[in-house]
């Protein structure tokens, strides 16, 4: 019998991600559209714990929910989990000025992936994706920080991916850890 898992998130390509993920996994996903509050926390775990909880609870059913954070090291882990702020306060220009003369030009993203039950305490799925940042931002397929960031392994940004590209990217190990773990329960709600 086929499970399913509710994705908290209003954003349709996270959905189709999740779906191409799990699929192998005989594991359903269903969007659910709730604004969650963000706690102001340095830890992409600890927000993504929150958040995850906080839907969990307030709708009834298991939950997943992701978060993700951009560590460059030579800004000192700056904007760490604050990308979806980033991307509403700087432009391309701006955010590549920050970092342009430095000679560290690695960076990487924390993936957190949560899941919870209503009234129990969450579970956090991780991934890091390494990878370098570009003083030219090229693509338009993602955010502003997608633009800079060369994972390791490809010759172009993220942003640069076409669609089935990022999805399969971005369907990383996160998803098979929490597949493995809820093929290892019973029942999900």
């Amino acid at each position: 019998m086929k499970k399913t898992i509710y994705l908290v998130t209003g954003n349709p390509k996270k959905v189709k991600i999740a779906q191409e993920a799990l699929k192998p996994y005989d594991i359903a996903v269903r969007q659910i559209d709730l604004e969650t509050p963000e706690i102001q926390s340095l830890n992409t775990e600890d927000v993504a714990k929150f958040s995850v909880k906080y839907a969990a609870d307030k709708i009834g059913k298991t939950v997943i929910k992701g978060d993700f954070g951009m560590y460059i090291e030579a800004l000192n882990g700056f904007p760490g989990p604050f990308p979806k702020f980033i991307n509403k306060w700087f432009n391309s220009k701006q955010f590549v000025n920050l970092y342009k003369d430095e000679k560290n030009m690695k960076a990487y993203f924390i993936d957190a992936l949560a899941y919870c039950q209503p009234k129990m305490e969450p579970i956090c799925f991780v991934t890091k994706t390494y990878g370098k940042l570009t003083t030219k931002p090229q693509g338009d397929n993602g955010n502003m920080i997608d633009s800079v960031f060369i994972p390791n392994g490809f010759n172009k940004t993220l942003a640069s991916f076409n669609e089935m590209e990022s999805i399969k990217f971005w369907s990383n190990n996160r998803y098979e850890q929490l597949a493995n773990y809820l093929n290892s329960k019973r029942n999900i709600n």
